[in-house]
């Protein structure tokens, strides 16, 4: 297993740097802007989970190793052990063989259980898989918000809410629980999600708020059961070490300051960056780049980022609601959006084609319907399509000559 955080450690550094305060007031946050990639959510929380400043690493002596089936974290809530998830095949390129088309569709958040298990069940009918960067608040109840010590800001603190109740959060540990035994992958989307211009926003944390916020990640997954107040846990197949990557919110954050944090954690890739249609590098802290790429907005004579709320604020000015007309044409522009980017991709560079979603129903559930007919289209109509997890997708690059990768991103930027 990865080197795990130094949870108490950690704490007490934040502790010690004055990030840790005693008293709370949720604030509102402002509302996003059209270049903004991840809104606070409106209606229900999409958040909810279990901060536990106490959660101790692994042991590292392979003599006490734990042992399949056994539990760990306050309560017993997840696997000592990450279990095995289900056989992800690789090929090897040969030189100038062409690539399958990867896309890669993941979602930020991950709590609505109803959502979630239309996309699982929509993925399995193209034998495709997802990335889901789960809220670790999502596992917090409202009731226990004090737990999380919210940096650069009051205890209990969040842009996105906390979790109704311990009843929906273990609905949503289900969930999680058959994603992963499905074979797709849980990564982060971390806290208490609060952006510019609001204070304590992600752009403007340092080391220590960064390492305060991992650790209590850590805690939210790990003591999901102590912190709901869940006894007797159905647990989770895996623990927070299974995390590869994290999608930040609204994309923020100094690179300088979180890279070398997210690669002493054993994360292998970062979702937080815009790009284009090309194929993705490591950048020089050894982690894969998996942007939001620029695409077009078919219909509307522009280009945008790859992100369901970037297109509401192409063809909505971010409005959430609209009349059903609206929503039909916006449904179809979305479809046609995601079709054109793929017919480019899969006759040009066959560069992976990464899409960034939140569980939602805006504009008459338009996103949601698009998407859901893209991903069966689209593999009915591209053979040599895959939609796979962004853990998926490292497996594969790493497991190719690096002569045959340079070779691949040498075609450039897609156009279309």
């Amino acid at each position: 297993m990865r080197p795990r955080v130094l949870v108490p450690l950690l704490l007490a550094l934040a502790a010690a740097l004055g990030l840790v305060v005693g008293a709370v007031l949720p604030g509102s946050p402002s509302s996003p802007t059209a270049d903004s990639s991840t809104p606070a959510p409106s209606g229900s929380a999409e958040s909810g989970g279990p901060a536990s400043p106490t959660a101790e690493p692994l042991p590292t002596d392979s003599s006490a190793s734990p042992a399949i089936g056994e539990v760990m974290g306050e309560g017993g809530g997840v696997s000592a052990v990450n279990l095995p998830q289900p056989d992800f095949p690789v090929e090897k390129l040969a030189p100038g063989e062409k690539p399958p088309q990867f896309v890669t569709i993941s979602f930020d958040g991950s709590c609505s259980l109803d959502i979630m298990k239309h996309y699982m069940d929509t993925a399995e009918q193209v034998n495709g898989f997802f990335t889901f960067f789960v809220s670790g608040l999502c596992l917090l109840p409202e009731d226990n918000r004090f737990v999380y010590q919210t940096p650069g800001r009051e205890a209990g603190s969040s842009a996105i809410g906390f979790a109704d109740d311990a009843q929906e959060i273990v609905g949503r540990v289900a969930n999680y629980k058959e994603a992963y035994e499905r074979g797709h992958e849980i990564g982060t989307h971390f806290l208490g999600h609060w952006c510019e211009p609001n204070d304590g926003a992600v752009n403007s944390w340092g080391t220590a708020e960064w390492q305060s916020e991992f650790a209590q990640d850590v805690g939210m997954m790990d003591n999901w059961a102590a912190n709901s107040g869940v006894t007797n846990p159905d647990p989770l197949p895996f623990n927070h070490s299974v995390i590869q990557g994290a999608r930040t919110p609204c994309l923020e954050g100094q690179r300088d300051v979180m890279y070398p944090i997210f690669v002493e954690n054993g994360f292998t890739y970062d979702a937080s960056n815009p790009g284009a249609l090309q194929w993705p590098v490591k950048n020089e802290y050894g982690l894969w780049d998996f942007p939001l790429q620029t695409m077009k907005v078919v219909g509307y004579d522009r280009s945008n980022l790859s992100m369901d709320y970037n297109f509401l604020c192409a063809q909505n000015d971010c409005q959430q609601q609209a009349d059903q007309a609206t929503c039909d044409r916006i449904e179809q522009s979305t479809y046609d959006s995601l079709m054109a980017a793929t017919d480019a991709l899969y006759n040009g560079n066959r560069a992976p084609f990464f899409f960034g979603n939140h569980f939602n129903t805006w504009v008459c559930g338009a996103y949601q319907n698009a998407i859901t007919r893209y991903v069966i289209d689209a593999s009915a109509m591209y053979p040599d399509l895959r939609f796979v997890s962004n853990a998926q997708l490292v497996q594969w690059l790493e497991a190719q000559d690096p002569a045959v990768l340079d070779q691949l991103v040498a075609q450039g930027v897609q156009g279309y």
